[in-house]
Protein backbone atom coordinates (compact mmCIF):
# COMPACT_ATOMS: atom_id res chain seq x y z
CA UNK A 1 0.00 0.00 0.00
CA UNK A 2 1.24 3.85 -0.67
CA UNK A 3 2.83 5.35 1.98
CA UNK A 4 0.73 8.33 2.07
CA UNK A 5 -2.39 6.12 2.79
CA UNK A 6 -0.41 3.94 5.47
CA UNK A 7 -0.02 7.34 6.99
CA UNK A 8 -3.39 8.28 7.32
CA UNK A 9 -4.19 4.76 8.29
CA UNK A 10 -2.32 4.78 11.01
CA UNK A 11 -2.70 8.41 12.12
CA UNK A 12 -6.49 8.31 12.28
CA UNK A 13 -6.42 4.69 14.38
CA UNK A 14 -4.03 6.44 16.59
CA UNK A 15 -5.98 9.43 16.75
CA UNK A 16 -10.01 8.32 17.03
CA UNK A 17 -9.39 5.10 18.76
CA UNK A 18 -12.82 3.08 19.19
CA UNK A 19 -14.20 6.48 17.65
CA UNK A 20 -12.86 5.11 14.07
CA UNK A 21 -15.37 2.09 12.71
CA UNK A 22 -14.20 1.71 8.75
CA UNK A 23 -11.47 3.32 6.33
CA UNK A 24 -12.34 2.16 3.16
CA UNK A 25 -9.93 2.64 -0.52
CA UNK A 26 -11.99 2.75 -3.50
CA UNK A 27 -11.67 3.61 -7.27
CA UNK A 28 -8.74 3.50 -9.71
CA UNK A 29 -6.22 3.56 -7.18
CA UNK A 30 -8.25 0.36 -5.38
CA UNK A 31 -8.79 -1.41 -8.41
CA UNK A 32 -5.45 -1.41 -10.18
CA UNK A 33 -5.47 1.17 -12.84
CA UNK A 34 -4.48 4.45 -11.06
CA UNK A 35 -3.31 7.22 -13.19
CA UNK A 36 -0.34 9.41 -11.62
CA UNK A 37 -1.25 13.07 -12.24
CA UNK A 38 -4.82 12.18 -13.61
CA UNK A 39 -6.69 10.09 -10.81
CA UNK A 40 -7.73 10.73 -7.27
CA UNK A 41 -7.51 8.80 -4.03
CA UNK A 42 -10.36 7.82 -2.94
CA UNK A 43 -10.59 7.22 0.78
CA UNK A 44 -14.15 6.93 2.65
CA UNK A 45 -13.58 6.73 6.61
CA UNK A 46 -16.73 6.09 9.14
CA UNK A 47 -16.60 7.57 12.67
CA UNK A 48 -18.77 7.15 15.06
CA UNK A 49 -21.59 9.05 15.56
CA UNK A 50 -20.72 12.89 17.69
CA UNK A 51 -16.74 12.57 16.31
CA UNK A 52 -15.55 16.35 16.10
CA UNK A 53 -14.63 16.70 12.42
CA UNK A 54 -12.52 19.39 13.50
CA UNK A 55 -10.32 17.58 15.81
CA UNK A 56 -9.88 14.79 12.48
CA UNK A 57 -8.88 18.30 10.52
CA UNK A 58 -6.10 19.38 12.91
CA UNK A 59 -4.61 15.99 12.12
CA UNK A 60 -5.07 16.13 8.52
CA UNK A 61 -4.27 19.24 7.38
CA UNK A 62 -0.35 17.89 7.94
CA UNK A 63 -0.92 15.13 5.66
CA UNK A 64 -2.39 17.31 3.20
CA UNK A 65 0.00 20.05 2.67
CA UNK A 66 2.61 17.85 2.54
CA UNK A 67 0.34 15.08 -0.04
CA UNK A 68 -2.31 17.17 -1.16
CA UNK A 69 -0.96 16.90 -5.02
CA UNK A 70 -0.99 12.66 -4.85
CA UNK A 71 -4.29 12.88 -2.71
CA UNK A 72 -5.88 15.57 -4.92
CA UNK A 73 -8.59 15.35 -2.58
CA UNK A 74 -9.46 15.06 1.00
CA UNK A 75 -11.61 11.70 2.25
CA UNK A 76 -14.88 11.35 2.12
CA UNK A 77 -16.06 11.43 6.24
CA UNK A 78 -19.51 10.51 7.50
CA UNK A 79 -20.26 9.78 11.05
CA UNK A 80 -21.74 5.95 10.92
CA UNK A 81 -25.87 6.52 10.71
CA UNK A 82 -24.99 9.04 7.56
CA UNK A 83 -23.04 6.60 5.87
CA UNK A 84 -25.69 3.97 6.29
CA UNK A 85 -28.25 6.67 4.76
CA UNK A 86 -25.42 7.60 1.92
CA UNK A 87 -25.41 3.41 0.88
CA UNK A 88 -28.65 3.58 0.83
CA UNK A 89 -29.29 6.21 -1.58
CA UNK A 90 -26.45 5.38 -3.52
CA UNK A 91 -26.19 1.65 -3.88
CA UNK A 92 -23.78 1.60 -7.09
CA UNK A 93 -21.28 3.48 -4.40
CA UNK A 94 -21.92 1.13 -2.04
CA UNK A 95 -21.69 -1.84 -4.24
CA UNK A 96 -18.68 -0.57 -5.88
CA UNK A 97 -17.10 -0.13 -2.55
CA UNK A 98 -17.96 -3.52 -1.67
CA UNK A 99 -16.84 -5.50 -4.80
CA UNK A 100 -13.82 -3.37 -6.12
CA UNK A 101 -12.99 -1.46 -2.76
CA UNK A 102 -10.51 -2.36 -0.51
CA UNK A 103 -10.80 -2.17 3.45
CA UNK A 104 -8.26 -0.84 5.60
CA UNK A 105 -9.40 -1.02 8.74
CA UNK A 106 -12.85 -2.43 10.56
CA UNK A 107 -15.35 -5.23 10.97
CA UNK A 108 -14.88 -7.48 7.52
CA UNK A 109 -18.98 -7.38 7.05
CA UNK A 110 -19.65 -4.00 7.68
CA UNK A 111 -20.73 -2.99 4.71
CA UNK A 112 -22.17 -6.18 3.57
CA UNK A 113 -24.58 -6.06 6.43
CA UNK A 114 -26.22 -3.02 5.06
CA UNK A 115 -25.50 -3.02 0.98
CA UNK A 116 -28.56 -2.45 -0.16
CA UNK A 117 -30.36 -4.07 -3.95
CA UNK A 118 -28.94 -2.41 -6.65
CA UNK A 119 -31.08 -2.33 -9.90
CA UNK A 120 -29.40 -2.89 -12.98
CA UNK A 121 -31.28 0.06 -14.66
CA UNK A 122 -30.45 2.55 -11.74
CA UNK A 123 -26.43 1.48 -12.21
CA UNK A 124 -26.21 2.56 -15.78
CA UNK A 125 -28.35 5.67 -15.56
CA UNK A 126 -25.76 6.66 -12.90
CA UNK A 127 -22.48 6.23 -16.10
CA UNK A 128 -25.07 7.79 -18.66
CA UNK A 129 -25.31 10.83 -16.69
CA UNK A 130 -21.69 11.19 -16.35
CA UNK A 131 -21.43 10.60 -20.26
CA UNK A 132 -23.55 12.84 -20.97
CA UNK A 133 -21.87 15.24 -18.65
CA UNK A 134 -18.37 14.30 -20.39
CA UNK A 135 -19.70 15.01 -23.63
CA UNK A 136 -19.13 18.76 -23.33
CA UNK A 137 -15.36 17.81 -23.91
CA UNK A 138 -16.47 17.88 -27.58
CA UNK A 139 -16.61 21.44 -28.02
CA UNK A 140 -14.24 22.79 -25.67
CA UNK A 141 -14.55 26.49 -27.30
CA UNK A 142 -17.70 26.82 -25.52
CA UNK A 143 -15.99 26.37 -22.24
CA UNK A 144 -14.18 28.39 -19.45
CA UNK A 145 -10.41 27.06 -19.19
CA UNK A 146 -11.64 25.08 -15.84
CA UNK A 147 -14.70 23.86 -16.88
CA UNK A 148 -12.53 22.19 -20.01
CA UNK A 149 -10.19 20.30 -17.33
CA UNK A 150 -12.65 18.80 -15.57
CA UNK A 151 -14.70 17.81 -18.37
CA UNK A 152 -12.07 15.91 -20.03
CA UNK A 153 -10.90 14.52 -16.66
CA UNK A 154 -14.35 13.20 -16.28
CA UNK A 155 -14.37 11.98 -19.84
CA UNK A 156 -10.99 10.24 -19.17
CA UNK A 157 -12.06 8.75 -16.03
CA UNK A 158 -15.06 6.86 -17.40
CA UNK A 159 -12.65 5.78 -20.39
CA UNK A 160 -9.99 3.81 -17.93
CA UNK A 161 -12.95 2.60 -16.20
CA UNK A 162 -14.35 1.17 -19.16
CA UNK A 163 -11.17 -0.37 -19.94
CA UNK A 164 -9.76 -1.03 -15.98
CA UNK A 165 -6.49 0.24 -17.28
CA UNK A 166 -4.48 3.87 -17.42
CA UNK A 167 -4.67 5.55 -20.70
CA UNK A 168 -1.37 5.41 -22.47
CA UNK A 169 -2.18 6.43 -25.62
CA UNK A 170 -2.39 10.39 -26.31
CA UNK A 171 -6.33 10.46 -27.85
CA UNK A 172 -8.83 13.47 -28.86
CA UNK A 173 -12.19 13.97 -27.11
CA UNK A 174 -13.64 12.62 -30.37
CA UNK A 175 -11.26 9.46 -29.55
CA UNK A 176 -12.15 8.93 -25.94
CA UNK A 177 -16.14 9.51 -26.61
CA UNK A 178 -16.38 7.35 -29.58
CA UNK A 179 -15.12 4.42 -27.20
CA UNK A 180 -17.60 5.29 -24.34
CA UNK A 181 -20.26 4.84 -26.95
CA UNK A 182 -18.63 1.91 -28.21
CA UNK A 183 -19.08 0.29 -24.74
CA UNK A 184 -22.41 1.66 -23.79
CA UNK A 185 -24.37 1.09 -26.53
CA UNK A 186 -24.57 -2.54 -26.63
CA UNK A 187 -25.53 -2.78 -22.44
CA UNK A 188 -28.37 -0.18 -22.96
CA UNK A 189 -29.81 -2.37 -26.25
CA UNK A 190 -29.58 -5.26 -23.35
CA UNK A 191 -31.50 -3.05 -20.17
CA UNK A 192 -34.74 -3.69 -19.32
CA UNK A 193 -35.63 -0.35 -18.95
CA UNK A 194 -34.96 0.57 -22.79
CA UNK A 195 -36.72 -2.14 -24.69
CA UNK A 196 -39.94 0.36 -24.66
CA UNK A 197 -37.90 3.84 -25.78
CA UNK A 198 -36.43 1.52 -28.26
CA UNK A 199 -39.46 0.98 -29.81
CA UNK A 200 -40.00 4.93 -30.68
CA UNK A 201 -40.14 5.81 -34.51
CA UNK A 202 -37.25 8.70 -35.03
CA UNK A 203 -38.64 11.61 -36.65
CA UNK A 204 -37.99 11.80 -40.38
CA UNK A 205 -37.23 15.68 -39.91
CA UNK A 206 -33.55 15.58 -39.42
CA UNK A 207 -30.81 18.42 -39.63
CA UNK A 208 -28.17 18.38 -42.98
CA UNK A 209 -25.67 19.53 -40.43
CA UNK A 210 -26.10 16.68 -37.85
CA UNK A 211 -27.96 13.63 -39.29
CA UNK A 212 -30.20 11.59 -36.69
CA UNK A 213 -30.64 14.69 -34.74
CA UNK A 214 -34.15 14.20 -33.20
CA UNK A 215 -34.53 17.18 -30.13
CA UNK A 216 -32.54 20.27 -28.63
CA UNK A 217 -33.27 21.25 -25.21
CA UNK A 218 -31.41 23.70 -23.01
CA UNK A 219 -30.70 23.25 -19.71
CA UNK A 220 -29.11 25.60 -16.94
CA UNK A 221 -27.65 27.38 -19.97
CA UNK A 222 -26.08 24.82 -22.25
CA UNK A 223 -27.75 23.03 -25.34
CA UNK A 224 -28.64 19.44 -25.72
CA UNK A 225 -28.73 17.84 -28.52
CA UNK A 226 -30.88 14.26 -28.80
CA UNK A 227 -30.19 11.92 -31.95
CA UNK A 228 -31.84 9.23 -32.58
CA UNK A 229 -28.75 6.97 -31.79
CA UNK A 230 -25.39 7.92 -31.18
CA UNK A 231 -22.45 5.76 -32.73
CA UNK A 232 -18.83 5.77 -32.60
CA UNK A 233 -18.54 6.48 -36.85
CA UNK A 234 -21.43 9.39 -35.69
CA UNK A 235 -19.10 11.19 -33.33
CA UNK A 236 -15.74 10.55 -35.62
CA UNK A 237 -17.79 12.37 -38.17
CA UNK A 238 -18.79 14.95 -36.91
CA UNK A 239 -17.33 18.28 -36.94
CA UNK A 240 -17.33 19.51 -33.31
CA UNK A 241 -15.51 22.48 -33.73
CA UNK A 242 -17.57 23.88 -36.90
CA UNK A 243 -20.98 23.06 -34.72
CA UNK A 244 -19.02 25.47 -31.80
CA UNK A 245 -18.42 27.94 -34.42
CA UNK A 246 -21.80 28.02 -35.62
CA UNK A 247 -23.20 28.03 -32.02
CA UNK A 248 -21.26 31.43 -30.78
CA UNK A 249 -20.71 32.21 -27.15
CA UNK A 250 -24.83 31.99 -27.02
CA UNK A 251 -24.44 28.85 -24.78
CA UNK A 252 -22.34 27.89 -22.07
CA UNK A 253 -21.73 24.68 -24.07
CA UNK A 254 -22.85 21.22 -25.77
CA UNK A 255 -24.19 18.19 -24.18
CA UNK A 256 -25.17 15.16 -26.24
CA UNK A 257 -27.29 12.25 -25.86
CA UNK A 258 -29.16 9.54 -27.87
CA UNK A 259 -33.09 9.35 -26.77
CA UNK A 260 -32.66 6.20 -25.08
CA UNK A 261 -29.56 7.38 -22.81
CA UNK A 262 -31.70 10.15 -21.93
CA UNK A 263 -34.62 8.69 -21.25
CA UNK A 264 -32.91 6.06 -19.15
CA UNK A 265 -30.99 9.18 -17.06
CA UNK A 266 -34.05 11.38 -16.85
CA UNK A 267 -35.97 8.22 -15.30
CA UNK A 268 -33.66 6.63 -12.84
CA UNK A 269 -30.93 9.27 -12.03
CA UNK A 270 -32.68 13.19 -12.49
CA UNK A 271 -36.19 12.57 -12.02
CA UNK A 272 -36.17 15.23 -9.76
CA UNK A 273 -34.62 17.56 -12.66
CA UNK A 274 -37.96 16.74 -15.05
CA UNK A 275 -39.82 17.20 -12.36
CA UNK A 276 -39.09 20.66 -11.99
CA UNK A 277 -38.86 21.10 -15.57
CA UNK A 278 -35.37 22.27 -15.73
CA UNK A 279 -35.14 20.60 -19.69
CA UNK A 280 -36.57 23.43 -21.89
CA UNK A 281 -37.51 22.30 -24.93
CA UNK A 282 -36.27 24.00 -28.07
CA UNK A 283 -36.77 22.10 -30.69
CA UNK A 284 -37.98 18.25 -32.05
CA UNK A 285 -40.51 15.88 -30.33
CA UNK A 286 -40.63 16.96 -26.78
CA UNK A 287 -40.46 13.61 -25.44
CA UNK A 288 -39.68 13.92 -21.77
CA UNK A 289 -42.92 14.61 -21.03
CA UNK A 290 -43.96 11.67 -21.52
CA UNK A 291 -42.07 9.41 -19.04
CA UNK A 292 -43.25 7.69 -15.96
CA UNK A 293 -41.42 9.48 -13.30
CA UNK A 294 -41.74 7.28 -9.86
CA UNK A 295 -42.14 9.25 -6.44
CA UNK A 296 -39.14 6.80 -4.63
CA UNK A 297 -36.71 7.82 -7.55
CA UNK A 298 -37.25 11.54 -7.15
CA UNK A 299 -36.71 11.41 -3.17
CA UNK A 300 -33.78 9.64 -3.87
CA UNK A 301 -32.16 12.27 -5.93
CA UNK A 302 -33.90 15.26 -3.54
CA UNK A 303 -32.18 13.41 -0.79
CA UNK A 304 -28.77 12.79 -2.45
CA UNK A 305 -28.28 16.44 -2.86
CA UNK A 306 -27.72 17.17 1.48
CA UNK A 307 -26.19 13.47 1.42
CA UNK A 308 -23.10 14.38 -0.93
CA UNK A 309 -22.93 17.37 0.31
CA UNK A 310 -22.36 16.57 3.87
CA UNK A 311 -20.34 13.12 3.72
CA UNK A 312 -18.46 14.42 0.62
CA UNK A 313 -18.08 18.06 -0.58
CA UNK A 314 -18.17 19.65 2.82
CA UNK A 315 -15.69 17.34 4.49
CA UNK A 316 -13.65 17.86 1.45
CA UNK A 317 -13.23 21.74 1.86
CA UNK A 318 -12.99 21.53 5.37
CA UNK A 319 -9.76 19.07 5.51
CA UNK A 320 -7.93 20.79 3.16
CA UNK A 321 -8.23 24.57 4.03
CA UNK A 322 -6.98 26.21 6.94
CA UNK A 323 -8.57 28.39 9.48
CA UNK A 324 -8.09 31.46 7.19
CA UNK A 325 -10.71 29.75 4.91
CA UNK A 326 -13.34 29.15 6.96
CA UNK A 327 -15.38 32.14 6.69
CA UNK A 328 -15.49 31.38 3.04
CA UNK A 329 -16.47 27.78 3.39
CA UNK A 330 -19.49 28.73 5.54
CA UNK A 331 -20.63 31.23 2.75
CA UNK A 332 -19.98 28.95 0.34
CA UNK A 333 -22.32 25.79 2.45
CA UNK A 334 -24.94 28.18 3.51
CA UNK A 335 -25.39 28.91 -0.13
CA UNK A 336 -25.71 24.88 -0.98
CA UNK A 337 -27.60 24.75 1.75
CA UNK A 338 -29.96 27.04 0.65
CA UNK A 339 -29.89 25.28 -2.66
CA UNK A 340 -31.81 22.21 -0.80
CA UNK A 341 -33.99 24.75 0.99
CA UNK A 342 -35.09 25.86 -2.13
CA UNK A 343 -35.89 22.39 -3.98
CA UNK A 344 -37.98 21.91 -1.35
CA UNK A 345 -40.25 25.09 -1.29
CA UNK A 346 -40.45 23.98 -5.37
CA UNK A 347 -41.37 20.17 -4.01
CA UNK A 348 -44.27 21.69 -1.60
CA UNK A 349 -45.58 23.63 -5.03
CA UNK A 350 -45.91 20.75 -6.66
CA UNK A 351 -47.32 19.20 -3.31
CA UNK A 352 -44.96 16.32 -3.45
CA UNK A 353 -44.21 16.54 0.37
CA UNK A 354 -45.61 17.83 3.64
CA UNK A 355 -43.26 21.08 4.56
CA UNK A 356 -40.15 20.43 6.96
CA UNK A 357 -38.68 22.68 8.94
CA UNK A 358 -35.25 21.67 10.50
CA UNK A 359 -35.55 21.47 14.17
CA UNK A 360 -32.91 24.37 15.16
CA UNK A 361 -32.00 27.27 12.81
CA UNK A 362 -28.53 28.20 12.02
CA UNK A 363 -26.89 30.03 14.03
CA UNK A 364 -26.03 34.08 13.17
CA UNK A 365 -22.83 35.32 12.34
CA UNK A 366 -21.29 36.18 16.24
CA UNK A 367 -20.97 32.61 16.72
CA UNK A 368 -17.67 31.14 16.43
CA UNK A 369 -16.66 29.57 13.13
CA UNK A 370 -16.32 26.06 13.76
CA UNK A 371 -19.50 25.75 15.57
CA UNK A 372 -21.48 27.69 12.07
CA UNK A 373 -19.83 24.64 10.46
CA UNK A 374 -21.42 21.69 12.94
CA UNK A 375 -24.28 23.76 12.53
CA UNK A 376 -24.25 23.28 8.46
CA UNK A 377 -23.34 19.62 8.93
CA UNK A 378 -26.42 18.77 11.13
CA UNK A 379 -28.56 20.59 8.83
CA UNK A 380 -27.43 18.61 6.01
CA UNK A 381 -28.00 15.21 7.93
CA UNK A 382 -31.55 16.93 9.02
CA UNK A 383 -32.36 17.07 5.13
CA UNK A 384 -30.85 13.96 4.08
CA UNK A 385 -32.51 12.11 6.88
CA UNK A 386 -35.66 13.54 5.90
CA UNK A 387 -35.88 13.09 1.92
CA UNK A 388 -34.33 9.29 2.77
CA UNK A 389 -36.97 8.48 4.92
CA UNK A 390 -39.81 10.31 2.31
CA UNK A 391 -38.03 7.42 0.07
CA UNK A 392 -38.81 4.53 2.19
CA UNK A 393 -41.90 5.56 2.22
CA UNK A 394 -42.59 5.47 -1.28
CA UNK A 395 -40.52 2.14 -2.03
CA UNK A 396 -43.13 0.69 0.69
CA UNK A 397 -46.39 1.70 -0.72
Amino acid sequence: MNQVINNILKKFKRQLGGQLEAIYLFGSYAQGFYQEGESDINLFIVVEDGTNIHALRRNFLPIWEEHGDFLKRAPMIAPNSAFVRHMQINPLLAHHIARDGKLLFGAPDFLESILPPLDVNEAYAHMTNEIMLASKALTPELLEPDAVESTLKLLKRLVRRIRREPLTALESPTQLMSRVYHFINPILKRLPATREWRGTQPSPTTSPILPGLQSIYKETGKMLLVFAQLTPQLIMRTDWSRLSESIGKQYLGIEISSTVQLCLTATYERPLDIHFRKFEHNWGPDFLPTLTLAPRQIFRQAARLPSSIQVDSLPNAVLSQDDNALHTIIHDFQNKLLNVQLEHELLCRFKMVERFQPPEPLPGRDTPPKQRIDAIFQHLQWWADFYTDQMQQHSES
